[in-house]
């Protein structure tokens, strides 16, 4: 089924659930357009603004860490250790459903509203809370809103997160509707462009085994081979990554930088692209350089 993008994005990329109706042949194609993406280039200069991480210190964000006891749930150890904890339980907490999504897009509004309805959330809102619970215990997060190159409608997409790890200097791919992380042979984390280059370039990723849908494991020939590598094409990050950042409102901007291959042209407007509505100004700034795409956040 084709949706157009603002009602996919609305339902969360209904295409997310039909990993296991994907055949060989539907693998083999997707990886090979993958292939044939044009490189990055990384000398293009960069146009658009630093990205920005809220401070654990926000009122909002020590109100959602206190209410949902964030501390005990991530636990102590390792920083790879403790944000696998908060994944693994806010997976838990609200499951995936292709439903509309809510008129309020925090983490709090989420979580409640699953609690009393009994109704699910889109890879949309579930990375918007998963980024908004690692903001608020110190990690530096990023919602990522991954698309096909389709266009002018997209063929589905999914969004997930990428995590800020301090000691490994490098960005994690985490994505909360699968409770899912990728690591390669060795057993190290791997992040959204090393998942990316390697679907490319055909080295062996592995995903945890407690990745599942609805507790039904999920298979990577199916998540990473077909789903995602269909949608890696188009990569989009709001700049500003704060507590409710992503709830539209009038008068409110929105501003996203959207990663594309050398070469691609614009994609039709939409949801993510610069426009003005009623309700929100949306900027969207477009760059081929992917090392400014995922430059490292500050330490501090």
């Amino acid at each position: 089924m084709r949706y157009t993008i603002t009602i996919l994005l609305l339902m969360c990329m209904a295409a997310s659930v039909s990993f296991g109706q994907k055949a060989d042949k539907e693998q083999l194609l997707q990886i090979n357009h993958l292939k044939k993406t044009p490189p990055y280039d990384t000398t293009q200069q960069q146009t658009f603004p630093v990205f920005t991480y809220q401070s654990p210190d926000d009122s909002a964000l020590v109100t959602l860490r206190e209410i949902y006891h964030l501390d005990s749930i991530a636990g102590q150890g390792s920083e790879t250790e403790r944000a696998i904890r908060l994944l693994e339980w806010f997976h838990n907490q609200v499951p995936h459903e292709d439903v509309r999504s809510l008129p309020v897009l925090t983490a709090r509004y989420i979580i409640d509203s699953y609690r009393e309805k009994k109704v699910g959330q889109g890879c949309y809102p579930l990375s918007i809370a998963m980024n908004e619970i690692f903001l608020s215990m110190g990690f530096k997060s990023r919602s990522v809103i991954c698309f096909s190159g389709k266009y002018p409608e997209p063929n589905g997409g999914h969004v997930i997160n990428a995590v800020y790890m301090p000691s490994l200097r490098k960005w994690i791919y985490m994505d909360p509707q699968d409770n899912a992380y990728v690591k390669d042979e060795k057993g190290n984390f791997l992040s959204v462009e090393e998942v990316r280059e390697r679907l490319v370039n055909g080295k062996p990723m592995y995903l945890n085994a407690g990745a599942n849908y609805h507790q039904v494991p999920t298979k990577k020939e199916q998540y990473l081979y077909t789903f995602m590598a269909e949608h890696m094409y188009r990569l989009i990050c709001p700049v500003n990554s704060t507590y409710d950042s992503q709830t539209r409102s009038a008068g409110k901007v929105l501003q996203y930088v959207e990663l594309l291959p050398a070469g691609s042209k614009d994609p039709a407007v939409d949801m993510f692209e610069t426009s003005v509505s009623r309700n929100t100004n949306v900027i969207s700034y477009h760059t081929n350089n992917n090392r400014a795409f995922w430059q490292l956040p500050s330490d501090r």
